[in-house]
């Protein structure tokens, strides 16, 4: 496409190329230089696929180190902004955290095996059942979630680090993992995406622990004077699929690995700030969610009455922010497919949720 009705100085080959690159995709009829960014003024009636254009446009200039944005707040125009410089960590950082998960899931998976191995080598084998029955079962699962979120954001040309696996060698043996988007999130479409992406490939991952879980702690039997650990709560999935522990006895490793990946799924689909849900909500619902961000929040302190951990949880995605940033693009509508996404992370999120999943 060739823009019209502009007249502009360009200052630095920098200008140029970004002239060059939005002009090649977007009718503008004015543009403004300052110090900081370069504005394009359009008409959406000379853009009939602005968003198509847009994202063109986002792929080649992100790269280069510009950050582009729309804006439809008054006169439309599309902003280029130079990338502040981040240095990002390396893959050591990566590899070291997941080793300390692991070795801190095994710990903490060898303390609920006491319970079902005596002996002279018991301690070997507290070793052995706290990686197979533990530390593997929620490895897989919280790494398949984090790579659900990896692949989807790939495929949205937005750069993510490999999952960072937080170790914490004490109640369930980590507080999960995380990728960072190394790039800001392209449009709405993507943002729904890439938010249900981790919860449903983590759930997948999960359900088939949950019924191997299941089989296996009625193949194990706890010994005669084996202390009752964790008392959780199950999630109505489990009832569904009549997998519930029976009260008093000891959870086997396994059965407690495959609830805490119900409980990661659950807890990340709340609906509030930088959380998956958050990404979702944001996502499907523009600039309405942050309705659902403050009722999601009051939700949480008030849950935190009958469970602690529903404060911390909230105080972090308070200081984390409440509201989610908008996507480069906060104006392209969304598919089907992400409508149905958004149905699906809700029927998970019901599915796996708990008030109090402690006692």
């Amino acid at each position: 496409m060739e823009n019209y009705g502009i007249s502009a100085r360009v200052q630095s080959d920098d200008l140029e190329y970004i002239v060059k690159v939005v002009k090649s995709k977007l009718i503008a009829y004015d543009i403004q230089v300052n110090p900081v960014s370069v504005r394009f003024y359009y008409v959406n009636s000379d853009n009939p696929d602005l968003g198509g254009s847009f994202d063109e446009i986002r792929k080649e200039l992100v790269f280069k180190g510009y950050i582009p944005f729309l804006s439809q707040n008054g006169e439309h125009f599309l902003e280029v902004t130079r990338r502040p410089s981040v240095n990002f960590h390396g893959v050591y950082l990566n590899v070291a955290m997941l080793i300390l998960t692991v070795l801190s899931t095994i710990y903490v998976g060898s303390i609920y095996a006491a319970d079902y191995v005596s002996g002279p080598n018991a301690f070997m084998l507290r070793i052995l059942y706290g990686f197979v029955f533990f530390s593997l079962p929620l490895m897989v699962i919280l790494g398949v979630h984090e790579t659900g979120h990896y692949f989807v954001a790939k495929r949205h040309s937005v750069r993510a680090s490999l999952p960072f696996f937080i170790p914490f060698p004490l109640g369930l043996g980590t507080f999960g993992a995380f990728i960072s988007l190394r790039d800001p999130v392209p449009n709405r479409r993507a943002m729904t995406e890439i938010g249900v992406a981790g919860p449903l490939a983590g759930f997948l991952t999960a359900i088939p622990f949950l019924f191997l879980a299941s089989y296996l702690s009625h193949e194990f039997i706890p010994l005669s004077n084996a202390v009752v650990g964790l008392n959780i709560n199950f999630p109505i999935i489990y009832y569904l699929l009549g997998l519930i522990t029976p009260p008093g006895q000891p959870v086997f490793p396994m059965v407690l690995a495959a609830w805490v990946g119900m409980f990661a799924t659950a807890m990340n689909l709340i609906p509030v700030g930088q959380l998956d849900g958050g990404h979702i909500v944001r996502g499907l619902l523009g600039k309405r969610a942050a309705v659902i961000d403050y009722l999601f929040v009051a939700f949480l302190f008030i849950l935190g009455f009958k469970y602690n951990g529903w404060w911390m949880l909230a105080i972090f995605v308070v200081f984390m922010g409440l509201t989610h940033p908008p996507a480069l693009d906060d104006y392209s509508g969304i598919r089907r497919i992400d409508v149905v996404l958004g149905v699906t992370a809700l029927v998970m999120f019901i599915l796996t949720f708990t008030a109090i999943p402690i006692k």
